[in-house]
């Protein structure tokens, strides 16, 4: 089958951008949106070679509710504390967010140097997945999606172990 006949393409093309614009309106990155819409796309292209696709409107809504639970889901995942470079002076914040950073900061190191790099990477760099799958040596953007999913849950692991302790 050639690309062209590919119907996977205009589907693809019908749905993205609308995809696209909504992740935007959330204020999420056009690289946020393609992670969301090619997981989505697997989904999809998965259930229908196993024969479990239940389409009831159309296939571009099927996708786009795909997708759309994919970023929801994505933002429910991603850190409430932003990423700091560095300390604030205790004079420029209140103990409680200085704690948080304090805490945000060692769970990051104990989550290991190379996670460290690739959040870094990510978040601080604004480098795409395909740039951070060449640079780690992933095999692919998925595999560096998995990972930096990885590295995140390692954080947050972190950070409610070192809050149980503080308690």
């Amino acid at each position: 089958m050639t690309q062209k006949d590919d119907p996977i393409i205009p589907l693809y093309r019908e749905s993205f951008p609308d995809f696209a614009r909504l992740v935007h309106r959330m204020g999420g990155t056009l690289e946020q949106a393609k992670d969301c819409f090619h997981d989505a796309l697997l989904i999809y292209l998965e259930r229908e070679k196993a024969g479990k696709l239940e389409i009831r409107s159309s296939p571009k809504a099927y996708l786009l509710g795909t997708a759309r639970i994919c970023w929801l889901r994505t933002l429910k995942n991603e850190p409430t504390i932003p990423l700091p470079e560095g300390l604030e002076t205790p004079d420029q914040t209140d103990s409680n967010e200085e704690e948080r950073e304090i805490t945000l900061l060692k769970s990051l190191q104990k989550s290991g140097r190379k996670c460290l790099e690739l959040l870094k990477a990510f978040y601080y760099d604004h480098c795409s997945m395909k740039d951070i799958a060449e640079r780690f040596g992933f095999n692919g953007n998925r595999s560096a999606t998995v990972q930096k999913y990885k590295c995140l849950e390692k954080v947050r692991e972190e950070i409610k172990t070192m809050e149980s302790y503080a308690k």
